[in-house]
């Protein structure tokens, strides 16, 4: 109650205690005494909700700051939000671009590891086709070494007979040579011919028939005889005009004397003539042209089991 009311009071019962009895104005000073106390009491309780209230605008106040600032906070993260849901969006499209690509290379990675496969296994037989041929090729040059070796071993087994054979006739123009895989046994033709002549003369005769006999011991040997001059021009009537038919003419009265030898097979036998185009040494002295002017009885061992292998 505000205090000019409680004026008018008091001096209205002041002015009505004259005519009011003492028990109403003890009844109304105990009633003023309870308003006062009531006033009091709502005086304090007043204070007391204007503490709680001025408290509550500070919490207000505080809420409200918060508040503001949490909604700052939502406005941040929402984009925050946003702009990571659109890298997340990114990332998925790109992840999803990925996984197609992906499947597309594997398939692809696939393909070529079984053409890789298949290449490998391939290449493997081809190089166990390859092992065997090597193996096989390996026996066969085995083989043909062994060969090689008993041809050389029979070469010199045959130069021995023939160097026996012929002993006698050594310092006569005679030479046995072995080369090139071949035996080679050269006659002067002093020994064998007259000048100019394609008769063996009974020296000569001798000497090949021992020959003969030595070769007719052989199997499949094959025999070539040649008849060689010097550079000097024959000159010659009838059949043998030039060296050329001179050289032939000589290897050819060898090989029948050769022949002569049932041992010996005439197939086996070849004749040629070579004239002076196959020179020892220069036809520049006597000496030399003496050295030209031969035969050659060229032995060589049958080689067709060598060629089978070679081929």
């Amino acid at each position: 109650m505000k205090p000019k009311n409680i004026l008018a009071l008091m001096i209205c019962v002041l002015t009505m205690q004259s005519c009011v009895s003492l028990k109403k104005f003890k009844n109304l000073d105990s009633d003023f005494y309870q308003l006062t106390n009531a006033k009091d009491s709502l005086s304090y309780l007043n204070h007391d909700l204007e503490l709680i209230n001025s408290e509550l605008n500070d919490n207000v106040f505080r809420l409200s700051l918060r508040s503001s600032a949490l909604e700052n906070d939502t406005i941040l993260l929402g984009k925050e939000f946003r702009r990571k849901y659109r890298a997340y969006e990114d990332l998925n499209s790109s992840y999803e671009v990925l996984m197609r690509n992906n499947s597309t290379t594997m398939a692809k990675q696939a393909k070529e590891n079984k053409e890789l496969m298949e290449r490998l296994g391939q290449m493997e037989v081809d190089l166990q086709e390859r092992e065997l041929a090597i193996k096989s090729r390996e026996q066969d040059v085995e083989s043909l070494n062994n060969l090689l070796k008993q041809k050389d071993a029979h070469l010199s087994t045959l130069k021995s007979s023939v160097a026996k054979a012929l002993l006698g006739f050594k310092g006569e123009g005679l030479t046995v040579e072995q080369r090139n895989g071949k035996l080679y046994v050269s006659l002067e033709n002093s020994l064998l011919f007259a000048s100019g002549s394609w008769r063996v003369n009974a020296n000569g005769a001798h000497a090949i028939t021992e020959l003969s006999k030595v070769i007719a011991n052989q199997v499949d040997l094959q025999i070539l005889v040649e008849g060689h001059t010097d550079n000097i021009p024959y000159k010659g009537s009838g059949l043998v005009k030039d060296n050329w038919d001179l050289s032939v003419m000589r290897a050819t009265s060898i090989v029948k004397i050769l022949t002569n030898n049932k041992g010996l097979n005439a197939l086996n036998i070849t004749a040629a003539g070579k004239g002076p185009f196959s020179p020892l040494v220069e036809n520049n002295s006597p000496e030399n042209r003496a050295m030209n002017r031969r035969i050659e009885i060229i032995l060589s061992p049958n080689m067709d089991a060598l060629m089978n292998l070679l081929e």
